[in-house]
């Protein structure tokens, strides 16, 4: 046991199904709240898809918080959100953030996926820093999990045993199966490709300069002329310290040649990446397109809120719990919030670690309505980039009923306190257990 303010404070040992952003971001809440964890990752790590991340104030805070290496993640710090006229590239609206640091207290990152998974797996294994060092294992399919036993056996033969088990195994999760949800899943209406361009390409060939610009631009995303849908999209961000700018290339899923599922791909063609109306697409988007690399298809659903996230002593994170459309850049800081959550209920500050299934109830409790929330306006920004966070305080509509009308605002996703939520959560439990 550690050392520990609260007599009832016990340290747990903690079994993370997958290794990705949401797992490691649990293996270092979880570490930083005093216990012992192991990853189980089905993969190397070498294969992570290199791609944009957003991490704004809400998701930032958190690895600030459990003392995160955020410069070594080479971030660009955004200043702005740019909407673009498909076919001329002409600015037809934007949002500044000018004063978001000031207001929010913390910077709204944009990151490689694959810098910010190498600087979370060092937090989570390196001797330094607060709690005992992770342990990772690869190679680790999950096969089931026994959620009241507490045990996961893997495809190899392996079974573990654990206080608390984790899903963080992603949008096809074992986990969440093995814990009896039954997803209410259908394909989206657009798929996407995900594209990377080297700043050294743009300066050798002398593209255009806005794609050094520290802000995320779009092009599409409403109902354009000559019949072109409105699934037809275009989000472009520098990362990896503005040496990278990535793209996400949506369109149509009926018009796209790529449907298949799984972990790898061969890189797609650039005919395949700027198929259809790309021709009508603004002509330095498409030249900047062309000289892309790292070019992979990305296959997207839309799933329903689950019922439930745990049962036992396990639980489900990140896509495994609430997977979500891309479109309001929430989808790792919801991940993270998730890890915050279990990190802060599973301290030393409560006695959840007597009770993990109490603890795993709040963590539902705390976690399902606002991951619902976000779950659901990502869908909806998909048939409109207006009602995409930032984009919303733009348009017409009464502030004061974005809770009803059901739009997302910055104010509304960063100005939330989670410690405060669990405390007065956890306070109203308890008064009605002594009013009982």
């Amino acid at each position: 046991m550690t050392s520990s303010s609260n007599p009832n404070f016990k340290q747990l040992r903690v079994a993370i199904v997958g290794g990705g952003l949401g797992g490691l971001s649990a293996a270092v809440a979880l570490r930083r709240a005093g216990h012992l964890v192991e990853i189980y990752e089905r993969r190397d790590f070498n294969v992570e898809v290199g791609a944009s991340i957003s991490c704004a104030a809400n998701g930032t805070q958190w690895l600030r918080e459990w003392e995160v290496d955020i410069p070594d993640m080479k971030p660009v710090i955004l200043m702005k959100l740019v909407m673009r006229d498909w076919e001329t590239g002409k600015i037809l609206n934007q949002y500044n953030l000018d004063y978001y640091e000031k207001e929010w207290g913390n910077v709204y990152n944009m990151l490689h996926r694959q810098d910010m998974h190498a600087t979370l797996l060092k937090a989570a294994t390196s001797s330094e820093g607060k709690g005992t060092p992770c342990a990772v294992n690869i190679d680790h399919i999950c096969h089931s999990v026994d959620a009241e036993a507490g045990t996961v056996t893997f495809q190899n033969g392996v079974t573990v045993k654990a206080d608390l088990i984790i899903g963080a195994d992603g949008i096809r999760s074992v986990v969440r199966s093995q814990i009896g949800v039954v997803p209410d899943i259908k394909s989206a209406p657009q798929t996407c490709y995900r594209v990377n361009l080297k700043k050294s390409v743009v300066d050798a060939l002398g593209l255009v300069k806005y794609s050094y610009d520290p802000a995320i631009q779009f092009w599409g995303g409403v109902q354009g002329n000559n019949g072109r849908s409105k699934y037809y999209k275009i989000v472009m961000s520098p990362c990896s310290g503005g040496e990278i700018v990535s793209f996400y290339c949506f369109m149509p899923t009926e018009l796209t040649k790529h449907h298949e599922e799984g972990f790898t791909f061969a890189e797609v063609p650039v005919s395949d990446v700027i198929a259809g109306k790309y021709d009508e697409l603004d002509p330095d988007c498409v030249n900047l397109l062309k000289n892309s690399v790292d070019r992979m298809p990305w296959r997207l659903y839309v799933h329903q809120a689950y019922t439930h996230w745990f049962k036992g002593n396990t639980c489900v994170l990140g896509d495994a719990a609430h997977p979500m459309m891309p479109h309001q850049s929430q989808g790792a800081c919801q991940a993270i919030e998730d890890a915050a959550a279990l990190g802060i209920i599973f301290s030393d500050k409560y006695d959840f670690t007597q009770d993990v299934n109490a603890g795993l109830a709040m963590y539902e409790t705390i976690r399902k309505p606002r991951a619902t929330r976000v779950q659901s306006a990502s869908a909806r920004a998909t048939e409109n980039l207006n009602e995409r966070i930032g984009f919303t305080s733009l348009t017409p509509h009464d502030a004061s009923l974005a809770a009803t009308e059901g739009k997302l605002t910055i104010n509304e996703m960063n100005s939330y306190k989670m410690h405060d939520h669990i405390s007065s959560e956890v306070a109203g439990e308890r008064n009605a257990v002594n009013a009982a």
